[in-house]
C-alpha cells in the first residue's frame, strides 16, 4: 500500500490557497464568531456548575453542525469550487435527516473511541484517527447510515493513520506561530491545516474509489 506524501499534500494545499487567503481567513473568523455566540450562554453560569455542564451538552449538536460546515467550505476550496460563506452552515441547511445523521454518527464515534480508550489510551487515539474522515464521507455520501460512515472512514484510514499523524505534526511550527501572534495568526493557520486535511482526504479517496464522484452536498 503506497503511502501518501504528506509534504506534497501540504505544498498542494498552499498552492490551492493561493489568491484565496483573505476569503479563507474571513471564513475562519465567521466560524469563530458563530462558535463564540453558541457558547455565550455558558458565560452566565458559574464555572463547573450544573447549569454550565447542561449547556455544554445542549450546545454540542450545534457545534457539530458548525464544524462540518468548516470542512465543507474548505473541501469546496480544494475542489476548486465556489466558496460562499453559506457553506459554513451547511450542517443546518441540508435538512433534518442530514443533521440527525451527523449528530448520531458523531455520538457513535465518540462512544467507540471512549470504549477503545478503556483498554488503553493508544487504541483510543488510533480509533480517533480511524474516524477522522467522518465529516468528509457524510458530505460526499449523505445517504450512508451512521455505521456505514464509520466503517467507510475506518476502511479508508486503514494503513494511513500514521500519515495523517505526520501531516498534523508538520503544522506544529505554524500552530506555535498562531500562539505567539496572540491567536491572530490562526486566521491563516487554520485554513492551511484544514485545506491540507481536505487534500489528504481527496487523495485517499482517489486511492480507494475507482468510480467517478457524484454530485453531493460537497
Amino acid at each position: 500500500m503506497k503511502a501518501l506524501d504528506t509534504a506534497k499534500i501540504k505544498q498542494i494545499a498552499w498552492e490551492k490557497l493561493g489568491g484565496k487567503w483573505s476569503q479563507a481567513a474571513v471564513a475562519v473568523l465567521v466560524f469563530i464568531l458563530i462558535s463564540v455566540i453558541i457558547d455565550l450562554p455558558s458565560a452566565f453560569f458559574e464555572k463547573d456548575s450544573t447549569g454550565e455542564n447542561v449547556w455544554k451538552i445542549i450546545e454540542t449538536p450545534f457545534a457539530l453542525g458548525l464544524d462540518i460546515g468548516l470542512y465543507a467550505y474548505f473541501l469546496n476550496l480544494v475542489r476548486n469550487k465556489e466558496i460562499p460563506l453559506k457553506r459554513l452552515v451547511i450542517g443546518f441547511t441540508s435538512g433534518w435527516s442530514f443533521y440527525f445523521n451527523l449528530v448520531c454518527t458523531q455520538i457513535l464515534a465518540l462512544l467507540f473511541i471512549f470504549l477503545w480508550s478503556l483498554l488503553f489510551i493508544i487504541p483510543g487515539i488510533l480509533k480517533a484517527f480511524s474516524y477522522s474522515l467522518v465529516y468528509f464521507i457524510l458530505l460526499d455520501h449523505p445517504e450512508y447510515s451512521h455505521l456505514e460512515v464509520l466503517r467507510k472512514s475506518s476502511d479508508m484510514m486503514y494503513g494511513h493513520r500514521m500519515e495523517l499523524f505526520v501531516l498534523c505534526l508538520r503544522f506544529i511550527p505554524w500552530i506555535l506561530l498562531g500562539i505567539v501572534t496572540c491567536g491572530i495568526g490562526f486566521l491563516w493557520v487554520i485554513p492551511y491545516i484544514t485545506t491540507s486535511i481536505c487534500e489528504f482526504y481527496l487523495q485517499l479517496k482517489a486511492k480507494n474509489e475507482d468510480v467517478p464522484e457524484v454530485a453531493t452536498l460537497a
